[in-house]
């Protein structure tokens, strides 16, 4: 909350995905969105689609479960595997993460975002993390709030440097060249 509160501060609009108050199926691995870019999953996540879709900048925030990324989190991250067809629907975004652990595994779980926002050619803001045991503790680790708030204005500063890549690189390099070089 505290991060699209400061998002609105710099000017930005805001929405908040709730996971927990979702119903997303995991992907099946079809790969049905390999032509459209439209996942043939019917669930709540069609509601990210559309928000990820109309959006300059995404944060994504997580608890921090054994060492990694809370599975709903992951749920929804493999889901948007769709995004990534025909083209790179997240090419130019600016990805943001806020991660919050009990004891240990910021970095662990900040790994696969790192190289998410990478393969879908975004621009990353660095990540947030703090330490909390408690529902509500965060609040109290005022370098985790100030390490927020500062992520945001990064996020702001290179939306506002209108970053983009160049379009003929508009899918994962992997695909450009499998497309560019075989037969």
């Amino acid at each position: 909350m505290l991060a699209l509160e400061e998002a609105q501060k710099n000017g930005g609009s805001t929405s908040k995905i709730t996971l927990r108050d979702m119903a997303i199926a995991p992907c099946d691995g079809c790969m049905g969105c390999g032509q459209t870019g439209e996942c043939i999953i019917q669930d709540d996540m069609q509601q990210v689609y559309k928000e990820i879709r109309e959006a300059d900048g995404i944060i994504w925030a997580t608890p921090v479960y054994f060492w990694s990324m809370s599975g709903l989190t992951k749920i929804a991250l493999e889901r948007t595997y769709a995004l990534c067809f025909p083209k790179l629907q997240q090419a130019g975004k600016v990805g943001g993460l806020i991660i919050v652990a009990a004891s240990r595994g910021c970095m662990n779980a900040a790994n696969p975002f790192h190289m998410y926002f990478i393969y879908n050619h975004m621009f990353s803001a660095e990540f947030a993390w703090g330490y909390a045991g408690e529902k509500g503790e965060i609040k109290k680790d005022t370098i985790a709030i100030k390490m927020a708030k500062e992520m945001v204005h990064q996020m702001t500063s290179l939306f506002q440097a209108n970053l983009r890549y160049p379009e003929e690189f508009d899918m994962p390099l992997q695909r450009l060249v499998r497309k560019k070089y075989s037969a």
